[in-house]
């Protein structure tokens, strides 16, 4: 069972040969089992980690999965900025899709799917499409800022708008999500969502 008290570390905090050992084996434990049948304790037996380190650095399952997430979330690199919603659009579903199109990103993509388990993991889903929301959020306010945006269009759903074609695709097929797709659909949220 996890230790009740907090982490010794916040998991930004965490040395890096440790996060270098124990991420990798956390996306490959996520892309097997998903969320609801994640284990800390079976991803410390099947890599030969110490369990107990584990707990001492990031709390408890949850923790680590969030922060799994965010680390696959930093691999996306800066939010674009091309100058105008279009190219943002544009640049960051195609960015999507190249993610997505990995064998991390899709695995990671699909070990996130609501199942039929409790809370918990749903506030861990949660923890992680806010994270995501977050770097989307930056180029939604941008357009904002700019005048871009049609009056009545929230953040979530212009994010919506953008990714969750995207996902949908690559939840239901194994082939990979082309760039024209990603464009079609850029344009689709331009149109959706942009002051004509």
């Amino acid at each position: 069972m996890p230790p009740d008290q907090p982490p010794e570390d916040a998991p930004g905090a965490v040395p890096a040969d440790i996060r270098a050992q124990v991420m990798p084996a956390v996306l490959d434990e996520l892309a097997r089992w998903g969320v609801e049948r994640f284990s800390v304790e079976a991803l410390a037996e099947r890599y030969r980690l110490d369990a107990g380190m584990i707990y001492r650095h990031w709390g408890d399952r949850q923790r680590l999965i969030v922060d799994a997430a965010l680390a696959d979330l930093e691999t996306w690199g800066e939010v674009p900025d091309t100058g105008s919603l279009r190219g943002d659009l544009e640049a960051l579903a195609l960015g999507v899709g190249k993610r997505i199109n990995s064998e991390v990103g899709r695995a990671f993509l699909r070990a996130l799917v609501m199942g039929p388990r409790g809370r918990h993991d749903e506030e861990t889903r949660i923890m992680f499409w806010r994270a995501r929301f977050a770097v989307v959020r930056q180029l939604i306010d941008r357009a904002r800022k700019r005048g871009e945006l049609r009056d009545g269009i929230t953040t979530v759903a212009a994010t919506q708008i953008l990714l969750a074609p995207i996902n949908i695709r690559a939840l239901y097929s194994d082939a990979a999500v082309d760039d024209e797709y990603c464009l079609t659909v850029a344009d689709m949220a331009y149109h959706a969502i942009a002051r004509h």
